[in-house]
């Protein structure tokens, strides 16, 4: 899964520092209990303003695409009640993007003797950031992969989205958007 604040760049052009530190530090304290206290998530990265959580790490990794769904799913609703508590403070709500992709990766540490790193890596990783960056595209809040969709056992309603290119993969990618969830509102980054 990756998730990325959308027109972060735009939106903290003009605040200072310590306005943008409060407001990524109040979005990442609420979404790091949704991934990782209720969701069984790790969130493997920071990235910026946005982060990588992985689902389905070890043995007991059967459920991954619907932890990874219900994550989503209640992210969005933890941001409804962040954002509310930001406009009583008149301050701008936030929109994100999530990507969610199901596939193998390599997990573990990777670098370098003097300094590792434990994280994914591989198609799959590559994959669900770039899934991440189609809900731009599509003006959807989450999207998943067809490879999700058939790994999940819960069989929530889904919204078939036409096929999609994505950078480095062959054939256009079917995506499908949780029914439930309204469409996002169009921005850029």
């Amino acid at each position: 899964m990756f998730v990325d604040i959308r027109s972060f760049t735009q939106r903290t052009a003009n605040l200072p520092p310590g306005q943008t530190v409060r407001m990524l530090n109040e979005f990442l304290r609420v979404m790091v209990s949704v991934v990782e206290t209720r969701h069984n998530g790790i969130i493997n990265k920071f990235l910026g303003d946005g982060f990588m959580a992985l689902f389905g790490i070890g043995a007991d990794g059967a459920n991954h695409a619907d932890e990874a769904l219900a994550t989503g799913r209640d992210m969005v609703a933890a941001l409804a009640e962040l954002n509310a508590h930001l406009v009583r403070e008149n301050r701008e709500p936030i929109a994100i993007g999530i990507g969610i992709h199901t596939g193998p990766a390599i997990v573990g540490s990777i670098g370098s003797p003097e300094r590792l790193e434990f994280t994914a890596i591989g198609s799959a990783v590559n994959i669900a950031s770039r899934i991440e960056g189609l809900t731009k595209v599509v003006h959807r809040t989450l999207l998943l992969t067809e490879a999700t969709a058939k790994h999940r056992l819960e069989k929530i309603a889904l919204e078939d989205l036409p096929l999609q290119n994505v950078r480095g993969v062959e054939k256009p990618m079917k995506l499908y958007a949780i029914a439930e969830l309204q469409p996002a509102a169009a921005s850029t980054r």
